[in-house]
């Protein structure tokens, strides 16, 4: 027994000492993989409050969290008399965690706007309301809970072609965060079942709280959840790449066929209740890299995975929906492959993850 206790003590001392090892390792290096993101009951999922920490996996930043949630600076709910402020809605292109925060669009916008005649001296202040991963059903609920708290003159969603299966309880995400849905008169209604859920509740229970708060502190413990995380991520480029087209065509399959009518009455909605609010709304759809990719020989062998469609059909699409509606729409695509084309410089991806 002597025997097997000091075995066992040998083999408990030798992997403390290689958990102690790799962690300071890393500390050393400056490796680490933080948690951005948090469960949360309104979209399911929101930034880590407060965090600080660099972003590493695509391209390369300094990430701040306000404290609710956001990557953005504090600001007062109640807005003073000589802002404009316009707030973004989106997912990982408005939370930009790639890029430095100064260089983000609405930052950019900002700058450029600074001497705008139209805003009669107003300073444009920009508030951010992105996730990564999110969709359209989760940011009209940011609007609804938390954005319209401070007050944003004008509300700006920029819309991503994966929001169309972010969008949709068939493609996953069933029990981790709010839909739009149809009921039975047609009507576009709100699932929240998730918040009652058996899996909502254990990812806001103590011993999850614990559990990320034990690896946010040990950058061993990030290193093998972030391995974990690599293996998920795969299969789901595996499954994105099955669905390739899908929404650059005309609707083959019913969840296609319903995810497109969802986003444009969510769409819809999201633009009646900004107007109600006598606010103003701008809706714009981000380009995808194969869209705006500046070797036209890359976009051919591309348009093959449409399947007879178009990489501009998605976007042409909602333009259409927009007019028809009454929506303020921006398309960006047409400048962007422009200037790709004509300085053959990739304006997505990053040389450390996926170039263009």
């Amino acid at each position: 027994m002597r025997k097997i206790a000091f075995a066992l003590l040998s083999l408990a001392i030798g992997a403390f000492a290689a958990f102690a090892f790799v962690e300071i390792g890393m500390r050393i290096l400056g490796i680490a993989y933080p948690l951005f993101v948090v469960p949360d009951s309104v979209a399911g999922v929101r930034m880590w409050p407060n965090l600080k920490a660099w972003y590493t996996l695509e391209g390369r930043a300094f990430v701040e969290v306000n404290s609710i949630g956001f990557r953005d600076v504090e600001h007062e709910r109640e807005k003073p008399e000589n802002e404009f402020r316009f707030a973004l809605l989106g997912d990982s292109f408005t939370a930009g965690m790639e890029v430095p925060f100064d260089d983000l669009y609405f930052n950019v916008a900002k700058r450029a706007l600074a001497q705008c005649p139209g805003l009669s001296g107003r300073r444009p202040v920009p508030i951010a309301f992105g996730i990564s991963g999110i969709g359209t059903a989760q940011e009209l609920e940011i609007l609804r809970n938390t954005a319209w708290d401070y007050d944003p003159d004008l509300i700006i969603l920029a819309f991503v072609s994966n929001d169309f299966t972010d969008n949709h309880p068939a493609f996953g995400g069933g029990a981790a965060k709010p839909f739009y849905l149809f009921d039975d008169s047609g009507q576009l209604v709100l699932d929240d079942s998730f918040k009652t859920s058996p899996g909502h509740a254990l990812r806001t229970s103590p011993i999850r709280n614990l559990r990320r708060q034990a690896i946010q502190s040990s950058r061993m413990l990030q290193l093998m959840l972030e391995l974990y995380n690599a293996m998920a991520r795969r299969s789901a480029l595996s499954e994105m790449a099955e669905r390739a087209g899908s929404f650059n065509r005309l609707p083959e399959t019913r969840p296609v066929a319903e995810a497109w009518s969802i986003t444009e009455a969510a769409i819809g909605l999201m633009a009646k209740e900004v107007e109600a609010r006598e606010k103003d709304f701008l809706f714009f759809s981000v380009s995808t890299g194969h869209q705006v990719h500046p070797d036209r020989e890359q976009r051919i062998a591309r348009l093959a995975d449409t399947h007879g469609g178009s990489l501009f059909y998605w976007n042409e699409r909602l333009e259409r929906f927009a007019a028809q509606n009454g929506i303020e729409y921006l398309d960006i695509i047409e400048p962007l492959l422009s200037h790709a084309e004509a300085s053959q410089r990739c304006v997505h991806g990053f040389e450390n993850a996926i170039p263009c």
